[in-house]
């Protein structure tokens, strides 16, 4: 009786997490089908893929998504949804849009709370100075309560741009354990670049739904370099179950954007 009472423990036990991760990956896969990466070299700027210092650092991996939706879903968010777009509006919209859609916002606000001591998403470049720098210091301007910086303001052809950072003391320590035998380590931060192609014609039964525009989001993330781990293909990172999932949050910051700004416009 002990032996079964133990092995039913044992059973309710695991259940929960086992269907936690069953439907953590049905999720991703569903994610991954919809949101397959597209090549760095032709879908993002070169400040992206190159780290703050390429003597000391990085960037092993660059992942960038991408959607389709139509031109008038993205303008309804311009300042000017009535004219016709400059690729500046075009890339103000989507940085607008993607860091003002409903995940991002809770996750500003639960910055904020932690950081701020308020439950308040802050700045997400929707106020009249947009992107630009503060006016009086000329800092970087910071977005979701500090935990973004803008790197470039989206101006002209350029999409918006911006760092973040993981904080040094985690970063070290696992440093420190991976130098003693730990397999990865945590990078030293990342950049975010949000950008528009287009705007385009549709073709067969879409081409009365055009003009199309693709809208991406791109990820890059920073290692420091560590001589004493090779080279830079040998170098230590976060485990591959942990990348997914960041791929994983970026595809669904995607998601819910596009479907947010195409529920706006119905």
């Amino acid at each position: 009786m002990a032996g079964r009472s133990r092995t039913r423990l044992l059973f309710t036990l695991a259940t929960p997490p086992l269907l936690v991760g069953y439907g953590t990956h049905v999720w991703l896969d569903s994610l991954e089908a919809r949101y397959p990466p597209i090549a760095p070299d032709r879908s993002s700027t070169e400040l992206l893929q190159t780290p703050a210092n390429p003597v000391t650092q990085h960037v092993p991996h660059i992942d960038i998504y991408a959607a389709r939706i139509r031109l008038r879903d993205l303008q309804a968010r311009s300042n000017n949804p009535t004219e016709k777009p400059t690729k500046q509006d075009l890339n103000v919209a989507w940085a607008q849009s993607l860091l003002n859609c409903s995940a991002l916002r809770f996750e500003s606000k639960v910055v904020g709370l932690f950081a701020k001591g308020r439950f308040d998403p802050g700045d997400l470049g929707t106020t009249p100075a947009a992107f630009s720098p503060d006016p009086e210091t000329g800092a970087p301007r910071e977005l979701v309560n500090g935990a973004m910086a803008v790197l470039r303001p989206p101006v002209g052809d350029e999409p918006l741009l911006v760092k973040w950072a993981v904080p040094d003391a985690p970063r070290r320590f696992f440093e420190v354990i991976a130098r003693w035998g730990y397999p990865w380590r945590l990078m030293t931060g990342g950049r975010h670049e949000m950008s528009v192609e287009g705007p385009f014609d549709g073709e067969g039964d879409e081409e009365s739904l055009g003009p199309f525009v693709e809208v991406r989001f791109a990820s890059a993330h920073t290692y420091e370099i560590v001589p004493e781990e090779g080279a830079l293909s040998q170098q230590k990172t976060i485990p591959k179950w942990a990348a997914r999932l960041h791929r994983g949050y970026a595809r669904f910051l995607l998601d819910t954007t596009v479907k947010e700004l195409v529920e706006g416009t119905k």
